[in-house]
């Protein structure tokens, strides 16, 4: 697969609508809102998705006079719809607001598989980071002896600091 980006003098114009059903391991030729892409009918077909229905000859598909097929949507994020057809797995991007995008677009190709990924997605940033240090209160010897017996971790008790340190003042006001 390849992408080439072109500017809008160089679009040709609209030609035809034409209905498309191949071979699957036939190469198509993709303009997605200016970025251009080479990918296989396989590829299209391969999940229920609108781009199966565009590629399996259910759907008219619109072409310029070089056999372009015209998609009018942002070529943006299309090499992650594409690499997500693929291989049924994608990197996503940190940032929220291409994760947004890629969501847009994947809503409208109804790639439900990867709509379901880009949710879980948002939904651990909404949670923010997770904590990766607790510190219990234990305000009893009691309390603290349970906490002991029940961990594996190396344990620093308040109560013997606090001793150490009323014990080293009572010395350094004694002399």
């Amino acid at each position: 697969m390849s992408e080439k980006t072109v500017t809008g003098h160089e679009i040709p114009s609209c030609d035809q609508k034409t209905v498309i059903k191949g071979n699957p391991s036939q190469y198509v030729k993709l303009n997605v809102g200016g970025s251009l892409f080479y990918t296989t009918i396989g590829t299209l077909i391969k999940n229920d998705t609108m781009l199966r229905a565009m590629f399996s000859g259910r759907m008219e598909v619109l072409t310029d006079s070089e056999g372009w097929i015209l998609i009018d949507r942002s070529g943006k994020h299309f090499n992650t719809i594409l690499n997500f057809l693929r291989d049924e797995i994608v990197p996503l991007p940190e940032s929220q607001t291409e994760l947004m995008e890629i969501l847009t677009e994947a809503k409208y190709y109804c790639i439900s598989d990867l709509i379901g990924a880009i949710e879980v997605a948002l939904k651990k940033k909404d949670k923010g980071p997770e904590a990766t240090c607790r510190i219990p209160l234990i305000t009893s010897q009691t309390e603290e002896q349970l906490f002991l017996s029940s961990s594996a971790k190396v344990l620093l008790s308040l109560f013997n600091i606090t001793s150490f340190i009323n014990d080293f003042q009572r010395k350094c006001f004694l002399k």
